[in-house]
């Protein structure tokens, strides 16, 4: 248990240090529930902060949040040039994959699966992409494509 702690401790002082360095924050507002790292997130609106090699993901009225490690994704520029969340959906569980903050500036960040999603993946091999769109102003809302 105190192994955790400071685990948990450990990567909160690395989100912190990371956070001088590049951070990328915006918000989206996701209608559906959904898992991240192995945790399941209510719907509502979110702040996402994107940190090398970090994700942290953060929903202040529902008081929960949740980070995870994130690897470096190419072709935003080219694929789709807006910002966005891209989830897999499993019958009814969404999962958040990818994070595409600034995808003229930056790369993609691909969000390691957790153990949840690889035993979903192994139950129900049909998958689909959803994506919301995400926002770094004030007052325009997110719709489900």
């Amino acid at each position: 248990m105190r192994n955790k702690s400071f685990a948990a401790l450990g990567a909160l002082a690395l989100l912190a240090a990371a956070s001088a360095f590049g951070q990328q924050k915006v918000r989206a507002d996701i209608p559906f529930e959904f898992s991240l790292a192995n945790k399941v997130m209510p719907a509502g609106h979110y702040d996402i902060s994107r940190t090398p090699g970090m994700v942290l993901v953060r929903n202040y009225a529902a008081r929960v949040g949740a980070f995870c490690q994130a690897n470096s994704l190419d072709g935003g520029a080219t694929g789709n040039p807006k910002s966005r969340l891209t989830f897999n959906r499993y019958g009814g569980k969404y999962f958040l994959a990818e994070v595409w903050t600034s995808p003229a500036t930056a790369p993609g960040a691909g969000l390691v699966k957790s153990k949840t999603e690889r035993e979903t993946a192994r139950e129900t091999p049909d998958v689909a992409r959803v994506t919301i769109p995400l926002r770094t102003g004030a007052v325009t809302l997110a719709a489900l494509r």
